[in-house]
């Protein structure tokens, strides 16, 4: 039901003018009547009487003008609520990341966008590749920091290229080795990280016909490397990942040749992104180019 006739209703009652009513409700003289017209139609009985003294309810009218003053006030207040709830949604920002972006890059960016926006709510939750593109199309988050993947389909927003590492055992049959070759990881036992990081990994293997001895894992990035150091494989982590970190028991090599994954920000639709989303992205980009200058 359109409370907006009922509100018209009542106005040419009270104003007792088709013509004043449309003035004060912004219709013109017609269009109310018609209006009018349509609602007694729709109703089957008429609700107001129309003569030289101008308009006033009809007894029927009369009967439900409690009623309908109920009915409209509830839809203003329906109303009102439905915009709260659309100015709630607009301050807030839902978004997914890499526990490495989370860590490394998103703290800057969310300093800068809380100068620029200072009441808009930032929630962030971390998951693997899989997760996170989901977490976009479903609307569960309204962007991902993540790396570009073309089979998971999204807007993907390059920021920045991150060099993927070896992470070796410090041990003498490494001694001198200022790169690590591809070819190197040949048939080793190797610790896959988790949460989807093969989607970065095994395409290179893949292009230079490497097999290496996969043993997938379940646990963090910090496990992987305690694990690597305590002898158990080698890994590949990013230069981001390993950003930062000291740690004497193992090395961390380039590999040849150098093999990078593109991380940036995917979202469902940069046609659809609210202006606090946007806000967020420019923040991104421009702290990241901050960091690499």
């Amino acid at each position: 039901m359109d409370t907006k006739k009922y509100e018209a209703l009542l106005a040419s009652a009270r104003l007792g003018s088709f013509t004043k009513a449309a003035q004060e409700l912004g219709y013109t003289q017609s269009g109310l009547t018609h209006m009018m017209n349509a609602l007694e139609q729709e109703l089957g009985f008429p609700l107001l009487e129309r003569g030289h003294y101008g308009t006033r309810l009809t007894e029927r009218g009369a009967e439900l003008e409690p009623a309908i003053l109920q009915f409209v006030e509830a839809g203003k207040a329906l109303e009102a609520q439905i915009d709260a709830v659309r100015r709630q949604e607009s301050q807030s920002v839902r978004v997914g990341a890499y526990s490495s972006m989370a860590v490394h890059w998103l703290p800057a960016i969310l300093q800068r966008f809380r100068d620029i926006c200072p009441n808009v709510r930032v929630d962030v939750q971390m998951a693997g590749i899989e997760e996170l593109y989901g977490w976009v199309h479903s609307g569960q988050v309204e962007l991902a920091f993540v790396s570009r993947q073309d089979d998971l389909k999204a807007d993907f927003l390059p920021l920045k290229e991150d060099t993927l590492v070896a992470v070796l055992p410090d041990e003498p049959a490494f001694d001198g080795w200022k790169t690590f070759p591809v070819s190197a990881f040949e048939d080793r036992e190797f610790l896959m990280p988790a949460l989807g990081f093969t989607r970065d990994i095994m395409p290179m293997f893949r292009r230079h016909h490497v097999h290496p001895r996969i043993r997938k894992t379940t646990v963090d990035d910090p496990v992987v490397i305690s694990m690597v150091a305590h002898g158990l494989g080698v890994s590949i982590m990013t230069e981001l990942i390993m950003s930062g970190r000291s740690d004497p028991t193992v090395k961390v090599l380039p590999i040849e040749p150098r093999t990078f994954r593109e991380l940036g920000i995917v979202v469902r639709s940069r046609r659809e992104l609210k202006p606090a989303v946007q806000e967020l992205i420019q923040c991104a980009a421009e702290t990241i180019r901050e960091m690499q200058s």
